[in-house]
């Protein structure tokens, strides 16, 4: 594969349901957010190192590192170093046209990346595509997890997610959450280890009847068109992903008293929560408890 220059974007994600059940596998709803990542690889004359350079939201530098040769030693070893060789040696097992040095590479997160919307699975996108390799391949024989997020980084779509093998199952929706202008994302302020938090059920009896449950609510809520129908569900989706990891739901314990919406996004107890809010009242009541990033569902989800 010749050296030429390469620019690509891959979508953040938020997963609306079937968090923990999509690994058992139910459907999973799943949604892009406006914000994305970037990655731009400009070929470098008469070089074998691979400069890497990768820029938060703010612009501000998180990683620099120099990889010389093909075995990619780096200048400094870090854990997302590691991270990187990892995935660009699997890229060109998968496609060995592919060359990795002789570039300077450039990415940019649109996103914090404390706020879980994908800094993992938009750089396995993104490398996947510069590669020319099948980026459920790269994921599956990288990292852990069920690859939805790998889908709506590719897609930019709402979409059902199902994990099969040997590839998952992706259908695409037209799909805008009702009423969603009285919907917003509430930052819990702790950024939890999608990873990790799959261990809770790797171990426990699964009960099939539930994981058939959590998938006929993903596929209901696609379809739903009044708010009512909408938070009825999720709040029994709660209710399930509750029993099966033996934890409360966020609303019990954090928010026993407010009277509308909130729901979980993702690893429970991080990250985001989905909450309906009708008022100057309803806002002031999170405001209160310390939580002061809101984000109106307008402005995260991308449609």
């Amino acid at each position: 594969m010749e050296r030429i220059p390469f620019e690509s974007y891959a979508f953040g994600k938020l997963m609306l349901t079937g968090e923990y059940a999509v690994t058992h596998g139910a459907r999973a709803l799943a949604l892009p957010t406006r914000y994305g990542q970037q990655l731009k690889a400009t070929p470098l004359p008469y070089s074998e190192k691979l400069i890497w350079q990768a820029r938060d939201a703010d612009g501000q530098i998180w990683l620099s590192v120099t990889f010389e040769g093909k075995e990619l030693i780096p200048s400094e070893s870090t854990a997302e170093a590691d991270t990187l060789i990892k995935l660009l040696k699997k890229a060109q097992e998968l496609n060995p046209a592919f060359k990795y040095t002789g570039y300077q590479v450039e990415t940019l997160l649109e996103f914090s990346r404390h706020w879980g919307l994908g800094s993992s699975s938009t750089l396995v996108a993104l490398l996947a595509q510069w590669s020319q390799c099948d980026a459920f391949e790269l994921f599956f024989s990288t990292l852990s997890g069920s690859g939805y997020d790998v889908a709506v980084s590719l897609h930019g779509k709402p979409l059902l997610f199902k994990l099969r093998k040997p590839k998952p199952e992706v259908q695409l929706l037209e799909y805008t959450m009702p009423d969603v202008d009285s919907l917003c994302f509430l930052y819990l302020g702790k950024k939890q280890s999608s990873q990790a938090e799959l261990s809770r059920t790797a171990s426990v009896q699964i009960d099939p009847v539930l994981i058939d449950d959590v998938d006929t609510i993903s596929i209901e809520l696609s379809r739903v068109n009044t708010s009512a129908d909408f938070d009825y569900l999720l709040e029994q989706h709660e209710g399930l992903i509750s029993r099966l990891i033996g934890l409360p739901t966020i609303k019990q314990s954090l928010f026993k008293n407010y009277p509308l919406l909130i729901k979980s996004l993702g690893a429970w107890g991080g990250d985001f929560a989905l909450v309906r809010i009708s008022s100057a009242s309803d806002l002031q009541y999170f405001k209160n408890k310390g939580y002061d990033t809101i984000v109106p569902a307008r402005e995260m989800i991308r449609h």
